[in-house]
């Protein structure tokens, strides 16, 4: 393959053809944004004429090193999604890089990132990493100069010139889902991310985001977490971190772990969505302070009641299907929410008789969407009143 640049072509290994041709692929060299998606690129060569390039999209290729980029400094989105990279290198020019997305490589450390000072949004998902680190701020200590008094010689100074490089402190997204990783740590300085996902890996313990202060999402699917009901030191641990932390959560989102019910989120007034489908949640208890909720999700989980969330005069979304409720009380909780539109119910013992979507509907007046599927006509609707 070959990149012809104005009746210059820049050449790009390309993988072995039997009627060995090349494709040559136009670029103009003032150009902005390139993608070069599954064009089978072996290498990162012939790039140096794109003075002006800010996005570099190389997704699903066979690249295993990253490489010649060190000119293109423009660059401000760099995509390698899909490679066989086994390690973070050679970006150090890349200062105004804001994206990067390194997802299903065989990335094995987080490394080499102190200088993109301006990173907002990091990508790792499905790689091979044991241990977040790499994002914290770097120290280097140099001796610059030292004296020792001869005739005094237990006595010494030095003088030390230290020079630190910035975190990462703009980093405001960072997914790290489908690796190895087995523990929360090392984001004490990476104090502006907003969104943060742990999911699939083998955590066992929340832990270690005191200083996240600007944290809206927290997702922790598909891990090892185990605060269950009979684990009161554990469950002790995440009630103090959520009070203490004053992160400013406003959604929450945790998949297949085993918690038998949510507790510690009582102070956590700004939320506005939580997302706890395929746990083992029993109760909806914990919710008593959260007047700001608008979706609430309990699909898939072990509910045999519903109490507690009459006074979510907000709420918009209440999906609990596939659970174990066996009476119809769930709705002297949701008649009561004024703006309830959308509700999920199917699968549940007490929706298995024959009437129960006519009656489901008869006793919430206010929803328009019942298990996916359009009751009533919004338009007819009068808008709620809140007294």
């Amino acid at each position: 393959m070959s990149v012809s640049v104005e009746g210059v072509e820049e050449r790009i290994e390309g993988e072995n053809c039997a009627d060995k041709e090349e494709n040559v692929i136009e670029v103009d060299r003032d150009a902005i944004s390139l993608d070069l998606t599954r064009t089978r690129l072996m290498r990162i060569e012939g790039f140096e004429f794109l003075h002006k390039i800010e996005s570099l999209c190389l997704r699903w290729n066979l690249l295993k090193k990253i490489e010649g980029l060190d000119t293109l400094t423009t660059l401000t989105y760099l995509d390698l999604y899909d490679n066989q990279i086994e390690k973070i290198e050679n970006l150090s020019t890349l200062v105004n890089l804001e994206t990067l997305d390194l997802s299903f490589n065989r990335i094995i450390k987080i490394e080499n990132l102190e200088k993109l000072t301006n990173l907002k949004t990091l990508y790792l998902v499905h790689n091979k990493i044991s241990k977040i680190e790499g994002l914290e701020k770097v120290r280097f200590r140099r001796i610059a100069h030292v004296t020792l008094d001869i005739v005094r010689d237990d006595h010494y100074s030095c003088i030390y010139s230290t020079s630190e490089s910035d975190p990462l402190v703009n980093l405001e997204y960072l997914e790290l889902g489908d690796n190895r990783i087995k523990k929360i740590e090392n984001l004490d300085t990476n104090c502006n991310i907003v969104r943060l996902f742990l999911g699939a890996n083998q955590i066992r313990k929340i832990e270690n985001l005191d200083n996240l202060k600007k944290i809206e999402v927290l997702s922790l699917p598909a891990n090892a977490i185990t605060v269950v009901e009979s684990d009161k030191r554990a469950e002790a641990d995440m009630l103090q971190w959520l009070r203490e932390s004053a992160i400013q959560l406003k959604h929450i989102r945790r998949y297949v772990n085993p918690f038998v019910l949510l507790q510690g989120v009582s102070s956590l007034s700004t939320l506005r969505e939580i997302y706890l489908a395929q746990n083992g949640v029993q109760s909806t208890s914990g919710l008593e302070n959260l007047s700001n909720l608008e979706i609430l999700d309990f699909n898939y989980n072990r509910l045999n009641k519903v109490q507690g969330i009459r006074h979510l005069k907000k709420l918009t979304d209440f999906w609990a299907k596939n659970n174990k409720l066996e009476d119809w009380q769930v709705f002297d909780e949701l008649v009561e929410l004024p703006y309830l539109n959308l509700v999920y119910l199917e699968n549940n013992p007490f929706s298995e008789v024959q009437d129960y979507r006519a009656k489901a509907i008869r006793l919430l007046p206010q929803i328009t969407r019942l298990d996916s599927t359009q009751c009533r006509d919004p338009s007819l609707l009068k808008a709620p009143v809140l007294v």
